[in-house]
């Protein structure tokens, strides 16, 4: 059974209650004004602030598939978070006592999410409510915030529990003049005293590079402080500064300022290259 809503841009604050769960915010809305039936589950209500969407093609309540749909650059509000895609869908299950519950949230074609300092792109989004974790695939995988921009080939993850966001494929950390890349990252954050968010440690595998001003090194794995700003790198590292090359096992790179600090492997000797200034007596 298929109920469609269209009419012109819809509001609809309860359909995207469920969506505030993405950034682990509250859910809560109003009913929809002529679904009234309590065996719709999005009818019953909950306290809070509403989340209100508008889909120029409307809203199909899907009972058999036990999923709402909103097509045609839907886009859900609440608060300061907004959610815009081609379509979006809410997918709830039965639960004891005739109750129902929202497990999943999906969004397709050109999805954007922002909120005040970030925007975050993919084609393919979903949050799945029991795990609470969000995950991006498709091309145009971006982040993108007032220091930093990220980038990721194939897969953008956040585990709201762990607070950790993992991106896979050709990642790309971008802040001015820095960059640094791997074939797998995962971001650790801290929580503020404000309830907010700040990004405090990355971990980094395979094929890593951190450019700088100065200096480019490589490595197999890295691990980013970003509140001391230094990059530990480890395994075949390789830094090169201007034409003079160093090898060895470990490295500590300031990225704010370049510095390296190389450790040689098991025999403890670091290797070097060092040519002389072209200008310089022989």
């Amino acid at each position: 059974m298929i109920i469609r809503r269209a009419n012109g841009r819809i509001a609809a604050a309860m359909f995207w209650a469920a969506i505030a769960g993405a950034v682990g915010l509250t859910s809560g809305a109003m009913p929809l004004a002529a679904q009234t039936s309590t065996t719709d589950p999005l009818a019953k209500g909950q306290a809070g602030t509403p989340v209100q969407i508008e889909a120029t093609e409307g809203i199909e309540w899907r009972r058999n598939d036990k999923t709402y749909v909103a097509r045609g650059d839907a886009t859900a509000v609440r608060g300061d978070l907004r959610v815009r895609a081609n379509t979006l869908t809410a997918r709830y299950r039965d639960k004891a006592g005739g109750d129902n519950e929202i497990y999943q949230i999906e969004a397709d074609g050109g999805v954007v999410l922002t909120q005040p300092g970030r925007t975050i792109y993919g084609n393919h989004a979903i949050y799945n409510l029991d795990s609470r974790t969000l995950t991006l695939t498709g091309g145009n995988l971006r982040v993108v915030t007032a220091k930093e921009t990220v980038t990721a080939r194939d897969r953008l993850e956040y585990r709201e529990r762990e607070r950790i966001v993992i991106a896979q494929g050709e990642v790309m950390v971008e802040s001015g003049a820095r960059r640094i890349g791997a074939d797998l990252m995962t971001g650790h954050f801290d929580r503020l005293a404000d309830g907010s968010l700040s990004l405090a440690r990355i971990e980094a595998e395979g094929n890593i590079t951190v450019k700088t001003k100065d200096t480019f090194a490589r490595s197999q794995k890295g691990d980013y402080d970003l509140g001391q700003d230094i990059m530990t790198l480890t395994g075949d590292v390789r830094i090169t500064n201007g034409q003079n090359q160093f090898n060895g096992e470990r490295a500590e790179v300031n990225v704010a300022t370049g510095v390296s600090t190389l450790q040689g492997g098991g025999d403890g000797k670091v290797k070097s290259l060092i040519m002389p200034s072209s200008g310089g007596t022989p």
